[in-house]
């Protein structure tokens, strides 16, 4: 059944409404009656249509709310009694699907409803084509199809007065399709009942069909059986006889700015996917020279029984890395400031039953106040769930007053992380965003210790320190907590100390919203949309601090295929993000040692490859296998035992003992000899893989 929001500040008429649209067969799935009111409806909510009225009570009239939601693809049908130029053209940009003229009668409003979701439909079917070129003047050329002498004349002259310009008239549907293909108005308004052997109907499906020409309908029948079949060909305007000149320019100028709207959109989409494409080719040959050059080594070194290359590949990262180590001893300086901005959390959410309502309630006990009042919000965006995590989220939002939800349906649900993301931020009232997943548990001092980072112009975004709340359920999870403790501990808190931007992570992140406004959000398509954003704000020169005082806790994965799973999606990010942004990272104009820094990262885990590879050559040679290392004594033992330091450092700032960091160390060790099939898993995947899917890691919400 159908499903339609009101928005309507005058009770009366919203009850009339909703009670005529229901004995129509609709489904009346709420009603608004201010902006702000219908804004959270409408994306909760997620209805097939929303009827609303432009003039309403607060500070967000409907075309505000309209232009907010544009972006969520919900499509609008605006209510009103002003029909004058600059109300109008107010509506037509905001891309609504239709006009109401109060006061409608039911037939008006019925057709009106049914030709907005067809058009719908048709332009939701249709999003992926590339939109035909069009060649519009000025003035708007409107052809007229009316067998009627009199009311042709009329219609014409009404047309004019509108501003339009009327480029032909014609009785026939032959006529008028010869017309359409001649003249290439950019509307034809077409009665239903014509002379001649094609009526109306015919016609415009010729018209819509082979030449993308929209028509409006025009016709005094609203029967079902006439209504039925001119559905049948996705009209975009339907009206009814008689009518007003200003209800003609409106329907004229909100049916040619949808049209327009729709056909940027899918340009829009179309470069996209081109780019994305051509991006997908560069990986692709990226994986495979760096796999082959990999190969060919390895295939060298163990036919000529020498590693001397290892030990040289290894020196740089090696040296580099304990130049991080040397920075990390000292504590970044933590900023102070009594800047307080208003921050929007957040949280895409995709078959998250087991942990979103322990999410909610962590991040509801955030300690961040202003004058008493709550100073953030939360965004949950149900990303096409299938579990019981809307049914959780319904019964959340009558909990908490400051929680939000987007809920996102197919088409759109469930293709990408970036893309979800983007759906909050359209309804995101904070001027700082915060990410995190449906997993992350927080104290509640975090944002007051997070948010002073992001001070400056060139600041960009903040990262927190993240750690595992069930680190002590096996060896895996253990492993997984001493892992981001010895990046946050050595390379993060380096990376403050040496004046480098960090990166951004998935989980506990803060971005401020004016920076993703201005790079146009996070790319949907990018497998690690973290990554993926903090590369692009280093490219503009922004900065990026770290945190280390504000920690999020996440559920480490405990199973092994899982684990791997997870992690053969991080490296597939990481190697996209290296070979597609690589070269723009060489041109851009930043700092040298930005870009160094920026670079070596990006190459880090081919780099810890490598390392990996070298140990197990290490164990071979004590195993009798005899490989040569004939590389200077300094230059094998710094990329030997390398390793070790960065290590311990990282475990030993969490204040374990001495005999216990080395203990831990060699168990991390051993763990990381994972990253040897991870490279050729994700070599694997990357070479055969035909489209980026987001592949979210399972939580089950235990500890």
């Amino acid at each position: 059944m159908t499903s339609i929001l009101i928005v309507e500040d005058e009770a009366l008429i919203a009850s009339d409404l909703q009670m005529r649209l229901e004995d129509m067969g609709y489904r009346v799935v709420g009603v608004a009656a201010t902006g702000k009111e219908a804004l959270k409806l409408i994306a909760e909510k997620r209805p097939d249509l929303v009827l609303m009225d432009i003039v309403l009570r607060g500070e967000m009239d409907g075309v505000d709310v309209a232009r907010r939601v544009k972006e969520l693809r919900v499509p609008v049908v605006f209510l009103t009694a002003y029909s004058d130029p600059e109300t109008i053209g107010r509506a037509r940009r905001a891309g609504a699907y239709g006009y109401l003229l109060k006061p409608y009668d039911d037939r008006t409003l019925r057709v009106t409803v049914e030709t907005a979701l067809k058009r719908y439909r048709a332009d939701i079917r249709d999003l992926l084509k590339v939109p035909k070129e069009r060649k519009t003047g000025a003035v708007p050329g409107v052809l007229v199809v009316e067998d009627e002498a009199i009311v042709a004349a009329d219609l014409s002259h009404k047309l004019e007065e509108a501003g339009f310009r009327v480029v032909g008239v014609e009785d026939t549907g032959e006529g008028a399709v010869s017309a359409a293909a001649e003249l290439q108005p950019d509307v034809v308004i077409m009665d239903v009942y014509l002379r001649g052997e094609m009526d109306g109907i015919e016609a415009a499906e010729v018209i819509q069909g082979e030449y993308g020409i929209p028509v409006i309908y025009l016709t005094a029948y609203s029967d079902d059986s006439t209504l039925s079949r001119i559905l049948e060909t996705e009209p975009y305007g339907y009206l009814l006889k008689p009518f007003s000149t200003e209800q003609l320019r409106a329907e004229i100028e909100v049916v040619l700015q949808t049209i327009r709207d729709m056909e940027d959109y899918s340009r829009r989409m179309h470069e996209v996917i081109v780019t994305k494409a051509e991006e997908m080719k560069i990986e692709k040959t990226g994986v495979f020279f760096v796999s082959s050059v990999i190969l060919g080594l390895a295939a060298y070194g163990f036919i000529t029984r020498s590693m001397t290359w290892l030990m040289y590949t290894l020196f740089i990262p090696v040296v580099y890395s304990l130049l991080h180590l040397s920075f990390s001893y000292r504590k970044p300086e933590k900023p102070v400031s009594d800047s307080m901005p208003m921050v929007s959390v957040i949280v895409p959410a995709n078959n998250e039953e087991n942990t979103i309502e322990r999410c909610v309630e962590t991040l509801s006990s955030l300690d961040y106040h202003v004058n008493g009042r709550r100073n953030y919000e939360i965004i949950v965006v149900n990303d096409g769930s299938t579990d019981r995590t809307g049914e959780i989220l319904e019964e959340l939002v009558k909990r908490y007053r400051h929680l939000k939800v987007v809920t996102r349906r197919a088409p759109f649900a469930f293709n990408g992380k970036g893309y979800a993301l983007n759906d909050g931020v359209a309804l995101a009232d904070g001027d700082i965003i915060a990410v995190f997943d449906a997993d992350a548990r927080v104290e509640p001092d975090f944002l007051r210790n997070i948010v002073p980072y992001l001070d400056g112009d060139d600041v960009a975004g903040a990262q927190s320190r993240v750690r595992m709340y069930n680190a002590d359920e096996n060896l895996l999870t253990r492993m997984q907590d001493l892992e981001f403790a010895i990046f946050g501990n050595v390379i993060m808190r380096s990376k403050m100390n040496m004046d480098v931007p960090a990166f951004l992570g998935g989980n506990g992140q803060l971005v401020k919203r004016r920076v993703v406004e201005e790079i146009g959000g996070w790319d949907g398509y990018a497998v690690t949309e973290d990554l993926n954003l903090s590369v692009k704000l280093m490219l503009r020169g922004y900065h990026v601090r770290y945190s280390p005082e504000a920690e999020v806790f996440q559920e480490a994965v405990s199973e092994w295929p899982a684990f791997f799973r997870q992690r053969t999606r991080w490296l597939t990010g990481n190697l996209e993000t290296l070979f597609v942004y690589l070269a723009p990272m060489i041109d851009a104009p930043i700092g040298l040692h930005r870009k160094l820094d920026a670079i070596f990262y990006l190459f880090s885990m081919i780099f810890i490859g490598f390392v990996m590879l070298g140990y197990i050559v290490f164990i071979l040679n004590l195993a009798g296998f005899g490989f040569r290392m004939e590389a200077p004594f300094i230059i094998g033992l710094i990329s030997t035992v390398a390793f070790f330091p960065l290590t311990m450092s990282g475990i030993r700032m969490d204040g374990y003992s001495i005999p216990r960091t080395i203990l831990l160390s060699i168990e991390y060790w051993a763990y990381c000899l994972y990253l040897i099939p991870l490279f050729v898993a994700a070599a694997v995947h990357m070479l055969r893989r035909r489209e980026r899917r987001w592949a979210k890691t399972v939580h089950r919400g235990e500890g």
